[in-house]
């Protein structure tokens, strides 16, 4: 057997061929929620199953109609016992966000209001309400908001997102039910809690945050020594993983896409020697993706996942970089008067409607007024709204494993003698409070090269968001041990742990057994600098009487 790494963005989009629904009741239960058929003796919540390598669109993470199948079948077997609550309530949640994606909200909203009866005793604890209970209220939310109900929809998503502020998909599916409330997705705001723990959004939050204001916030910030491109994929976490090679590019494309409007932002606000300077940093990115690759596969030659680096760097290269270069050398000339010249930079073609096309309009406008023949702009092509069909999708991401105080990693064990160090000092951390603690199971940090400091956490735990929020927290703990007030995420990948078993290196069957999140940080000495900074000691505020001394 062997451990392998999937990144947490291609996990939910395993390989699906249709084929009937495997038999038994083992199967069903698996193909369901995930989890082992269950005991006459115990609750049922009996760990995780292990899957064939490649699935079949029979069941969990294979396609949607398989999932409600093996759920009616599962919750119908004699092997499910009426006192097994909390596994009843864990499979009507997961034939409810299989119903979300199939489109039957009224179905999810009664099997949702189902399960919330079903594990009514376990309503109040503070670990069931942070997990299972905030999966459950989202996705109602995600039932209401494709049924209709936009506002009771928003309001029930800023409620379950506040209880969890530092989890990806949480704050992912509720950013995206923010932009189809009355404010729409050019609100910056709808973006900002996510754009904080997330890069590969934070592209996507400034292509549709709109107006000058949002270029003008984005001029503040100053020019970085680098920026953090996320390592290409490598063959072995493509195997089996549909529109991986989609999901990569969009995380590339949030990094690249960030680098550029923030290059335009200068443009924008008559500062060209520091567009020119992200625009040179943006381009480097992907000159360093393009160079020939020192990697090598089998008789001497590129390794395959090294090789698609350079594809991905020349498709953005072509895409993106180029087109919005020289956007950004339009708004350098339009800003030195140079009207024929910005119109010329601008071309002929048609560009999408985003934040730098649309000021570059505005301004174009009002420069030419005063010149004599300068030519009319193509006009830009509107970007469509996501609807909430396009997000219902999410909800397999929501289907967060019920956490308990027992179930928790120990933080202390990971992160030993933090507890001691506290003796005489504020809840808040002093500078030099944690210096010189050893590290051990778990964690690992080290700094890069340029500065920026990678910070890891591996859990054998099946609960992601415990993972994502003790990497957050080593973070802001590593912040305040460097006496700096704040840090910014420029990178992150999140991975699940799947044990392979193989014959004649054909691997056969995988099972979850934990989860590891890398984050890639500078430290700053205030947020004054990078709108997207986190506040250390908020931070540690939010997440510290979680998970220290549990």
């Amino acid at each position: 057997m062997e451990t392998r790494w999937i990144s947490g963005a291609l996990a939910a989009l395993s390989l699906t061929v249709a084929a009937p629904a495997l038999a038994g009741a083992s199967e069903d239960f698996s193909g369901c929620d995930g989890l082992k058929k269950p005991k006459s003796s115990d609750d049922g919540m009996r760990g995780e199953a292990t899957f064939p390598a490649f699935g079949f669109g029979s069941g969990i993470r294979g396609s949607a109609q398989g999932t409600r199948a093996a759920c009616d079948r599962a919750l119908a077997s004699k092997n499910l016992k009426p006192e097994q609550s909390l596994r009843r309530a864990h499979l009507l949640r997961a034939r409810a966000a299989a119903k979300i994606e199939l489109g039957d909200a009224a179905g999810a909203l009664v099997d949702l209001e189902t399960a919330q009866q079903a594990a009514a005793t376990y309503a109040g604890e503070f670990f069931y309400d942070r997990s299972m209970g905030v999966s459950i209220d989202l996705l109602r939310a995600l039932a209401l908001s494709q049924s209709g109900q936009t506002e009771a929809a928003l309001t029930l998503a800023e409620q379950t997102a506040a209880k969890r502020p530092f989890s990806v998909e949480i704050q992912r599916v509720a950013a995206l039910l923010r932009s189809l409330a009355a404010n729409g997705p050019e609100d910056r705001s709808v973006w900002l809690a996510l754009a904080r723990i997330d890069p590969m959004t934070r592209g996507l939050a400034q292509r549709l945050s709109g107006g000058p204001a949002a270029l003008n916030e984005l001029a503040d910030g100053a020019v970085p020594p680098a920026l953090d491109l996320p390592p290409p994929p490598s063959v072995e976490r493509l195997i089996g993983q549909q529109n991986a090679l989609t999901q990569y590019l969009d995380k590339w494309q949030g990094v690249i896409g960030d680098g550029l409007t923030r290059a335009y932002a200068h443009a924008a606000n008559g500062q060209p020697e520091t567009a020119r300077a992200w625009l040179a940093l943006t381009r480097k990115a992907l000159d360093e993706a393009e160079k020939p690759p020192t990697a090598q596969g089998a008789e001497g030659q590129p390794s395959p996942g090294v090789r698609l680096g350079g594809l991905l760097a020349a498709d953005l290269r072509k895409s993106q970089l180029e087109p919005m270069a020289r956007l950004i050398e339009a708004r350098i000339a339009l800003g030195e008067g140079r009207v024929a010249e910005a119109a010329a930079l601008f071309g002929t073609d048609r560009l999408r409607a985003t934040t730098a096309s649309e000021e570059f309009h505005t301004a174009y406008a009002a420069a030419r007024a005063g010149v004599a023949d300068a030519p009319d702009l193509p006009a830009l092509i509107a970007t469509p709204r996501r609807g909430a069909d396009r997000i219902a999708a999410l909800a397999g991401t929501l289907l967060i494993r019920p956490e308990s105080k027992r179930k928790l990693i120990d933080y202390e064990k990971s992160r030993p003698n933090i507890l001691g160090a506290m003796v005489g000092a504020a809840f808040s951390f002093g500078t030099t409070l944690l210096g010189g603690i050893d590290r051990t199971a778990g964690f690992r940090s080290a700094t890069n090269a340029d500065g920026s400091i990678k910070v890891e956490f591996t859990g054998n735990t099946t609960s992601a968001p415990v993972v994502q929020e003790m990497t957050l927290l080593r973070a802001a703990e590593i912040a305040r041990e460097a006496g700096k007030a704040h840090f910014h995420i420029g990178a992150r990948s999140d991975y699940e742990q799947v044990l392979t078993r193989s014959i004649g290196g054909t691997p056969i069957e995988r099972t979850l057994v934990g989860y590891k999140t890398e984050l890639t940080i500078r430290l700053l000495d205030d947020g004054a600098s990078e709108p997207d900074a986190l506040d250390a000691v908020a931070v540690i505020d939010a997440l510290g009487p979680v998970y220290y001394g549990n």
